[in-house]
């Protein structure tokens, strides 16, 4: 489709029904034809911005917005699509402040809130507010797609983290305790070893069942605090230690398996916490 000629408020019109109709290149086009004459003209600016951002051109969009703010420095849409051409190069904190910016200026504005929602994820790490924000974009307005997305988001999170939880607690007992299966296998202590194996089984089950339910929640980062990884780490070394004193009646023995079992689960959420997996990023 190609641009047609116009002029003033008719260009940047006609420009914003190209962008709807995700027609951006010849708003582009008709938009810089128009700025070569009205350069001091911020909506044509934003505009510009929102067309550059649908073809992936987000660094020239983040310029492009900053022009519009230039020109109109309380322009909330301005602000908005530079927050998100920021997000989109992954400038969260730059994006940050934009975001922050339109939602002092707009406090009931959908888009600006969930902009910062998400922000706050990233550069706070603070998903209590991340959840606050994007409920309160939903109840201005309940059908925001980017704050349902942000619900969503939050959602998979909730999975993502339990899935971790549980796989600190099973995948080390699973592993310490077949280990010891192995070690142990005799005719003579079959039964003893009963209560090393089908722990042992149940917590692999529980491990492969944790894998599945963290990858239907892929994208999303696992929220993991130190009280929660704690007590995934204790729960491994009971189970473990449990298990290997209803088979063996030894306490050392025990003990030892049981803080095997702690010391795997603690290397594994180190791991994590060095990925960052503290916070559910977008």
């Amino acid at each position: 489709m190609e641009p047609q000629p116009g002029n003033g408020d008719d260009a940047v019109a006609r420009a914003r029904e190209l962008v709807l109709a995700e027609q951006f290149e010849p708003a582009i086009a008709l938009l810089r034809k128009h700025l070569a004459t009205h350069p001091d003209d911020g909506v044509a600016w934003r505009r510009l911005a929102g067309a550059l951002i649908g073809l992936g051109h987000n660094a020239v969009a983040v310029k492009a917005a900053g022009r519009a703010i230039d020109v109109n420095p309380e322009d909330v849409a301005a602000y908005r699509h530079r927050a998100l051409a920021h997000h989109l190069r992954r400038r969260h904190r730059e994006s940050y402040a934009d975001a922050k910016r339109a939602v002092e200026l707009a406090p009931d504005d959908p888009e600006a809130l969930t902009l910062l929602a998400f922000n706050v994820l990233n550069v706070d790490r603070d998903v209590a507010r991340f959840k606050e924000l994007f409920q309160r974009a939903l109840t201005v307005t309940p059908s925001s797609a980017p704050a349902r997305d942000a619900a969503r988001h939050y959602r998979r999170i909730r999975r993502r983290s339990t899935a971790v939880a549980l796989f600190l607690t099973a995948f080390p007992s699973a592993i310490v305790l077949l280990f010891r299966w192995l070690v142990m296998v005799d005719p003579s202590s079959a039964g003893d070893a009963r209560w090393v194996i089908w722990p042992g089984v149940v917590a692999m089950a529980v491990s492969f069942v944790s894998a599945l339910l963290g990858w239907s929640a892929r994208g999303a980062g696992p929220m993991l605090t130190l009280p929660l990884v704690a007590t995934a780490m204790s729960a491994a070394g009971i189970v473990t230690a449990g298990a290997e004193y209803g088979a063996s009646r030894g306490v050392p023995t025990a003990a030892a398996l049981g803080l095997a079992s702690v010391a795997i689960s603690g290397c594994y959420a180190f791991a994590l916490f060095r990925r960052g997996a503290r916070y559910g990023g977008a």
